[in-house]
C-alpha cells in the first residue's frame, strides 16, 4: 500500500494482460473515465476490447453499444465501486482514526481481514456469525 499520488490510468494495459493470463481473454472492459486516454483507447481498439468509454467527438454509440456500455458501467459501479462504500461504511474505514502510516496500514489490514472472515463465515454451511442463534441440524446435535 502506498500513500503517494499516482495516475491510475497508466495501469490499464497491465491489468488487461494480468486478466488474460487468468481468464484467457478480454472482450469487454469497464473503467472510470480517467482511463479513457488516447493511448488506452488505441490499445483497446487494437485488441478488439469493447469499453464503456464515451465516444470522442460528435460520434454516438449505436443502440446496441449504448445498452452494452450502460450494462458494463452499471456492473462496474455496483460490483467494484460498491465494495469500497461497503468497506468504508461497515468496517471502520470511513475515517481512519489513528495517526502514522504504519498504524493506518494496520487499520486497513484488520478491516480487510474482518471482511474476509465475514465472507468465509457466510459461505460455510451450518455456520453462523452468531453461534447462539444457530439452529441445531437434528435432535442429536443439541
Amino acid at each position: 500500500m502506498s500513500f503517494k499520488n499516482f495516475n491510475e490510468c497508466k495501469r490499464l494495459k497491465i491489468s488487461v494482460v494480468k486478466h488474460k493470463t487468468v481468464f484467457k481473454g478480454t472482450s469487454q472492459l469497464g473503467a472510470d473515465r480517467i482511463y479513457a486516454t488516447n493511448e488506452n483507447r488505441r490499445y483497446c481498439t487494437e485488441n478488439s476490447i469493447f469499453t464503456c468509454f464515451p465516444k470522442k467527438g460528435p460520434k454516438n454509440h449505436s443502440k446496441a453499444e449504448k445498452i452494452l456500455s450502460s450494462e458494463i458501467s452499471k456492473q462496474r459501479a455496483t460490483v467494484r465501486e460498491g465494495v469500497f462504500g461497503t468497506h468504508k461504511e461497515h468496517y471502520g474505514l470511513k475515517k481512519i482514526k489513528v495517526r502514522g502510516e504504519k498504524r493506518e496500514m494496520l487499520m486497513v489490514l484488520f478491516a480487510t481481514m474482518t471482511v474476509n472472515a465475514v465472507k468465509i463465515a457466510k459461505k460455510e454451511p451450518g455456520r453462523s456469525l452468531h453461534p447462539e442463534r444457530r439452529q441445531p441440524k437434528d435432535e442429536n446435535d443439541q
